[in-house]
């Protein structure tokens, strides 16, 4: 009986010291555009450390942007880093759906290295800006189409967390748990 609950603790303890590392997503409010080349912030506070593994920015829009040139475009930095590619449907973005030829939804999904999401987080603060480019019109049409699609921008950021190490009072405990069985073992067949 006893070596039964003595492996069922052991199972039990290397289940809970094998956890895996939690994935985190974080989505901006969807900000609605009411100016031209408009810009905006997205803040996560409390947010957890990163792990050393690869994260991504998913950027979403519909608005003004066009499937034929990169002139419309979304220029985004975390943390005041800057990246050198901007996100657009013309460049690496998909289109969902095109309205008009003035009014396109679509998304795009940005890697992000793990160094930089480790030292983004150290704080436990995240900010992330938005830039739409200055051709990135408002007044989409002035027969109200606008009203029926009306422009938006959001975000959403994942990355994944390490695993929680066990507390030394853990794996104290664990020990204590084995002493006890394993000495009541030893005491019976002596």
């Amino acid at each position: 009986m006893r070596s039964r609950v003595l492996l069922t603790l052991a199972a039990l303890f290397l289940t809970a010291t094998s956890a895996q590392a939690n994935t985190v997503t974080f989505t901006s409010q969807t900000f609605q555009q009411t100016a031209d080349g408009q810009s905006f912030e997205f803040i996560i506070d409390n947010a957890p450390l990163a792990a050393l593994t690869e994260g991504s920015l998913w950027i979403h829009a519909r608005g003004d942007y066009s499937e034929n040139s990169d002139l419309e475009n979304i220029a985004f930095s975390i943390d005041g880093v800057a990246f050198p590619d901007n996100a657009s449907p013309y460049f690496g973005g998909i289109v969902s759906n095109s309205h008009h030829q003035d009014v396109v939804e679509w998304s795009q999904e940005f890697v992000l290295d793990g160094a930089d999401l480790v030292n983004w987080t150290a704080d436990n603060k995240i900010v992330i800006w938005l830039n739409l480019s200055s051709d990135v019109e408002f007044n989409l049409h002035a027969d109200g189409f606008t009203a029926q699609f009306p422009p938006f921008v959001e975000a959403r950021l994942t990355y994944n967390t390490p695993a929680v190490p066990l507390p030394a009072a853990a794996w104290l405990f664990a020990g204590g748990l084995l002493g006890v069985f394993g000495t009541g073992k030893y005491r019976k067949s002596s």
